[in-house]
């Protein structure tokens, strides 16, 4: 694994140590072998903020490693790991139900993102994922037809979701549905990805037609190519999260794609044809920082013929920076808003927005600014912390 230039650096060194744990490939070294003694409290807490301490446990399972866990944080990780087990129970239920209802009407859903992992077949590693929302895509129908199927069903808006909020062209998904349960709601997508992201970097079409056909309990549905799979996840984090842009990342999505890359069937991936057609975009950068990350700390050397660039290399520097020093962090936020600020004014729609998030934030629940709050009933409904 590619040593850090500060690795010696506490923060740098849990990031490390953690990624170590939950190495999916099992390539990088084992932490446990050292002589050290880890912040076994600092893991804790990075995993908790990170949403991976259900998926720590399961990595940490494996083998006789729990024993090296002291007694207080193996009972906290255990209890996480029951308690999101328990829930994504309650999720497969939802998703069950939902496929029922859509393959009634004649439609196959195409499971997206974090759904794929409350099928049976997944293994132990990916069924610890957290989870808040289940977002699917129709291959044979519109996002609408499913909107009307799951309503007829009872399926309905949160009391603080505006359901035209997430009319088209504006939103890529319809407004979440939630189950009559209340255990869970779905998200419908119109695209893969939102507006951040060119719709030709990753086609809804083409990723139904590619998909894999899945019989589950007499349901029919489909699950993206593997290389679709992991687009997905790079274009979300690094581009719609902004994740490449404003030096944030978060470990959950980033040990997925190293989950996904460990599979057997990632080797033969062309990355060099992918990343050439993104650069048509000006999507190859973003999507070169993410497997520059996955090598830094999880030890998956860059796919063949692929070089990182510069862009990615300053990404990925300016991470480390942040992570050694974080009191800089809103000092930088700040001048960034400062630099953005006279683009931001003189651009019309920015004022309806601001002023609900303002409006929003001083009165809580009130008027319409209540309305444009996502509901918050997920385990991990809010965004990745940086812990």
């Amino acid at each position: 694994m590619p040593a850090h230039p500060r690795a010696a650096h506490p923060r740098v060194r849990l990031r490390q140590d953690l990624a170590a744990l939950l190495d999916p490939a099992g390539v990088g070294l084992n932490p446990l072998a050292d002589a050290r003694v880890l912040d076994w409290v600092g893991l804790y807490r990075l995993a908790s903020a990170h949403l991976v301490a259900p998926s720590l446990y399961v990595a940490l399972a494996v083998g006789p490693r729990l024993e090296a866990v002291p007694e207080p944080v193996r009972i906290a990780l255990a209890e996480l790991h029951r308690l999101n087990a328990e829930r994504n129970a309650r999720l497969r239920a939802v998703l069950r139900d939902t496929v029922r209802l859509l393959n009634a009407a004649g439609f196959e859903p195409l499971l997206l993102k974090g759904a794929v992992a409350l099928l049976p077949a997944s293994d132990p590693l990916a069924a610890a994922r957290m989870l808040s929302d289940l977002d699917l895509a129709l291959c044979d129908g519109t996002a609408e037809q499913g909107e009307q199927v799951l309503r007829a069903a009872g399926y309905g808006d949160a009391d603080n979701c505006n359901p035209e909020h997430f009319g088209p062209p504006m939103h890529h998904h319809t407004a979440p549905l939630f189950h009559p349960s209340g255990e869970g709601y779905v998200e419908l997508h119109r695209r893969v990805l939102g507006r951040l992201v060119p719709a030709a970097a990753l086609p809804l079409a083409q990723m139904a037609a590619a998909a894999e056909p899945v019989a589950w309990e007499g349901l029919r549905l489909r699950i993206p190519a593997l290389t679709h799979r992991l687009l997905h996840n790079a274009l979300h984090h690094q581009v719609q999260d902004q994740g490449f842009y404003v030096d944030r990342r978060s470990l959950r999505q980033l040990h997925e794609f190293a989950r996904l890359r460990a599979l057997p069937a990632a080797a033969a991936i062309d990355w060099p044809r992918q990343l050439a057609a993104l650069d048509r975009l000006g999507l190859g950068d973003p999507v070169r920082g993410w497997l520059l990350a996955a090598e830094r700390l999880f030890g998956q050397p860059l796919p063949l013929g692929v070089r990182p660039g510069v862009a990615a290399r300053r990404a990925e520097a300016r991470f480390w920076f942040w992570v050694e020093y974080p009191r800089l962090w809103p000092l930088y936020r700040d001048a960034q808003r400062l630099r953005h600020l006279p683009r931001r004014l003189i651009t019309p729609s920015w004022y309806p927005a601001k002023y609900r998030a303002l409006r929003q934030r001083w009165f809580p629940g009130s008027g319409a600014g209540a309305a444009t709050v996502k509901p918050n009933l997920g385990v991990d409904s809010r965004k990745d912390a940086e812990g």
